[in-house]
C-alpha cells in the first residue's frame, strides 16, 4: 500500500500542499510517489485508479484506491479519519478486517 500525489507545476494549491503531504506520508510510514499531471506516467496512472483533478493525495493498495483527498480537504485530520475508517492504521501496512 502507497500513497500517491497527483499534482502540476502551473498548481498552485499543490505547490502549498506538497511539504503536508510529504509530512503526512512519512508520518503514517508510508510510500510516497508523486505524479506529475502532465506526464505520460501521471496521465495513465490517474486513468487507471479515475484520479480526474490535481491536487490529489490517494491512499492506492494494489489497482484500488481506498481513499483519496481533493484540494483544500488534503489535511492530516481527513487522512488520519479516512484511515481510521478504511481499516488502515497509519504507519500500519495492512489490510482492512474482513466481515
Amino acid at each position: 500500500m502507497k500513497m500517491m500525489y497527483f499534482r502540476a507545476d502551473w498548481c498552485g494549491v499543490c505547490h502549498e500542499k506538497a511539504p503536508l503531504v510529504e509530512e503526512i506520508a512519512g508520518s503514517a510510514g508510508m510510500e510516497l510517489e508523486v505524479l506529475d499531471w502532465e506526464s505520460e506516467e501521471g496521465q495513465t496512472k490517474a486513468a487507471g485508479l479515475r484520479i480526474k483533478t490535481v491536487p490529489t493525495l490517494a491512499l492506492v493498495d494494489g489497482e484500488r484506491v481506498r481513499f483519496r483527498l481533493v484540494g483544500s480537504a488534503i489535511t492530516p485530520e481527513n487522512v488520519a479519519h479516512l484511515s481510521k475508517a478504511s481499516g488502515v492504521a497509519p504507519g500500519a501496512d495492512a489490510t482492512p478486517p474482513s466481515a
